[in-house]
């Protein structure tokens, strides 16, 4: 077997293991489901390498739980390593590095991007209803997770006063696609630069 096909067989398995781990998750968004056999199985099967992922505090943003989201970002990103490696591309010090810091973008990108759209979606319930959802509702829950990092993005700019929640809202989403398109732009720069590197 020649290095290729090494590569190409550790990019499917990657590829599968992540189809399985996405399984996992899904699984347990259904009551019950996660307990069936086949839940159980994947569990056995998928929970010690999400495990790495839910130690980590800082990828738990008040309800909400990142380290899935990481997890699978992790094993697509060494998918398309191996895949790259598979390809024929060269191996170099440059390469891995441009690679690695191409893996921390997308997933980076990916957390980024998924608070932009839930704040979005917020923004636009709050223009439809003219104002906050009741007290109870699923739309107050996710503005007590919200609320705290929405303030202390706007906190950058207001200088002490707190402005009303959908201002805070706007200028959260502002600043973050700010910040995720320049960081494309500029991770992208950065790993041509290291992909040239001789070594």
């Amino acid at each position: 077997m020649t290095l290729n096909q090494i590569f190409s067989v550790l990019s499917a398995a990657c590829s599968l293991y992540m189809l399985l781990c996405f399984i996992r998750v899904m699984l347990t968004w259904f009551p019950g489901a996660q307990y069936s056999g086949f839940g159980r199985f994947l569990s056995s099967l998928c929970d010690p390498f999400l495990n790495l992922f839910r130690g980590l505090r800082f990828l738990r943003f008040s309800a909400f739980d990142f380290s899935p989201a990481v997890a699978l970002c992790v094993l697509i990103a060494l998918s398309n390593i191996f895949a790259s490696f598979a390809r024929g591309s060269r191996i170099t010090l440059g390469s891995v590095l441009a690679m690695l810091l191409s893996m921390a973008w997308s997933i980076v990108s990916s957390l980024l991007g998924f608070l932009i759209v839930l704040l979005l979606i917020r923004l636009i319930v709050i223009f439809m209803q003219k104002g906050y959802a009741s007290y109870g509702s699923i739309w107050d829950q996710i503005d007590r997770a919200l609320s705290p990092f929405v303030f202390r993005i706007t906190s950058i700019f207001t200088r002490g006063s707190t402005p009303p929640y959908k201002n805070a809202l706007i200028v959260s989403i502002l600043l973050l696609a700010v910040i995720w398109f320049a960081g494309r732009y500029a991770i992208s720069l950065l790993a041509v630069l290291l992909s040239t590197l001789p070594v």
